[in-house]
């Protein structure tokens, strides 16, 4: 910099101020690493009149903090004859473009979400729109109807919802696929829950009667089979994507073999997510908590034959109180949680006023702060505390 500007070591420099300095100029604070992201891929400020504006990259989001300095910074200009000065007496003054009282500082935050589940939400996939785009001609006839903003209500695209979401390309892309949205003719939908639990039992039916075993499902035929009954292929190919895992060998991954490979793939029943639907569909019939005894009798035979449900899959899924015959248990999904630390807390006291640790750990898993660890997370919003010395921890709201 010294030499960019003209500066000689033990020779004094004049400097003076340009004509009309600017004073709205705001310094950014970055490490080398941040700052070659910036340069080679760009980035995103966004945040709208009532929110806090986040810078994002293409894979993380940064909350912008304004620093005060106590010394004013003098910005200037590059000289161009900068070689030519090799003394004080022989050097122009340099001048001031712009000052500065204060700079950026970007702190790692975690993706604001909220408004991502509102979007999605809005108008999810569902009975009513059986039959369209079931030819797979990616022309699905959706509804033209004008949403908020003038856009379709039959869902957003990546980059209609990238604009609303303050969240990088990367983190929006995985919190579609927690949220367990599907992607039809490039809008991106939330499926029913309901819809998608017939779906998939529809899948297993089907499954069933051509003989295959759980452990091999033909993606190709079942897509065609329920093509015919009026279902996107696209949508059953997203079932089996969260019911599911690929396990032929061409298969990358069950994370990377989305929707529109379904087709091509050789596919597994995941036993665990199945036996949580069933759980869900048992409790749902009951329409609130059910007696313990009675809820594991009807779950054991809602199941698919050769399924196993056991007590270890409902965690984060559903909560039992009281203890022997007067347990009662009743359906309580974390994914149904909000993703803000402070408002997941919330609910989990709002729920239960005081929690066990490793009932309330499950619930924890799904919060991602960067630079706070869980142990971080609790102290800041509960209270930890200890009926007898050999009794576990309990936590409630602080």
């Amino acid at each position: 910099m010294a030499a960019t500007i003209g500066l000689v070591q033990g020779q004094p420099r004049a400097f003076s101020f340009a004509p009309g300095v600017r004073s709205d100029l705001r310094l950014l604070q970055v490490d080398e690493t941040l700052l070659q992201e910036i340069v080679e891929k760009g980035v995103v400020v966004k945040g709208a009149e009532d929110e806090e504006a986040v810078l994002c990259t293409s894979q993380r989001t940064y909350a912008m903090k304004l620093v005060e300095t106590t010394n004013l910074q003098l910005l200037v200009r590059p000289s161009e004859t900068a070689a030519q000065f090799r003394s004080a007496d022989s050097a122009e003054p340099i001048q001031v473009a712009a000052t500065s009282g204060s700079h950026i500082e970007l702190v790692e935050v975690a993706p604001r979400l909220g408004p991502l589940r509102r979007l999605l939400w809005e108008r999810p996939y569902g009975p009513q729109d059986e039959g369209e785009g079931a030819d797979g001609d990616g022309d699905t006839a959706m509804a033209e109807a004008e949403g908020p903003g003038g856009r379709r209500a039959a869902g957003y695209t990546f980059d209609e919802l990238l604009a609303e979401v303050q969240a990088s390309p990367a983190e929006l892309r995985a919190a579609l696929a927690a949220e367990g949205a599907v992607e039809l003719d490039g809008r991106w939908r939330a499926v029913e829950g309901g819809y998608l639990g017939e779906l998939l039992e529809m899948v297993l039916l089907t499954a069933q009667q051509a003989g295959m075993p759980l452990g091999a499902l033909r993606g190709g035929e079942l897509l065609e089979a329920l093509r015919a009954d009026g279902y996107h292929p696209n949508v059953v190919g997203h079932c089996l994507t969260v019911y599911a895992r690929r396990v032929d060998a061409g298969a990358a991954g069950s994370a990377e073999a989305g929707p529109a490979a379904a087709g091509d793939g050789v596919w597994a029943v995941d036993e665990t997510k199945v036996c949580i639907h069933f759980a869900h569909k048992v409790l749902a019939a009951a329409r609130g908590s059910m007696p313990l005894q009675d809820f594991t009798a009807a779950w054991a035979r809602a199941v698919p034959a050769g399924m196993s449900p056991r007590p270890d899959m409902l965690a984060a899924e559903a909560l039992v109180d009281g203890t022997g015959p007067e347990a009662r248990i009743s359906a309580f999904p974390a994914a149904a949680l909000p993703h803000e630390p402070a408002e997941r807390f919330a609910a989990l006291f709002r729920r239960r006023p005081r929690w066990e640790w490793t009932h309330l750990e499950p619930y924890l898993a799904g919060l991602k702060v960067p630079g706070q660890s869980v142990e971080a997370l609790l102290i800041r919003f509960a209270r930890a505390s200890q009926p007898t010395p050999d009794a576990p921890l309990v936590y409630s709201a602080r």
